[in-house]
């Protein structure tokens, strides 16, 4: 307990908390189906997915498709992508946005700078 007291008070804690998530949200989602991007959607809690720091997610006003976003450890997001897919199956559009806000398709065998994506075999980037 001594050390949660120096971090402060329950509530700066909690705000400190929320402060941390905040800044790991997207400005935006982009739709790996049709490419749309949307800036409506909300944070999802999924407590307990080791390395996974945050997840967004919302349904593409376009098409209507699922866009989910984890962010955290690269080997984890790829954990977790890979585990999304499996339980959605043929389905699933896996990809990661890049820096610049698209959505670039997940090719694990991929080389960086490949024009398949440049995932490079693990994500850059937001994957979702």
């Amino acid at each position: 307990m001594g050390e949660a007291k120096r971090r402060g008070t329950p509530q700066e804690r909690a705000e400190e908390a929320r402060a941390k998530k905040e800044a790991l949200r997207p400005a935006q989602l982009v739709c790996g189906h049709c490419k749309t991007a949307f800036g409506e959607f909300d944070e999802l809690d999924v407590p307990g997915l080791p390395g996974i720091d945050a997840v967004f997610g919302g349904q593409c006003p376009a098409c209507g498709n699922d866009v989910v976003v984890f962010k955290g450890a690269p080997n984890a997001v790829a954990e977790a992508m890979i585990a999304w897919q499996k339980m959605l199956g043929a389905d699933a559009q896996l990809g990661y946005q890049s820096s610049d806000g698209r959505h670039v398709p997940y090719e694990p065998g991929a080389e960086p700078g490949d024009d398949a994506g440049g995932a490079g075999g693990a994500p850059r980037g937001t994957v979702h």
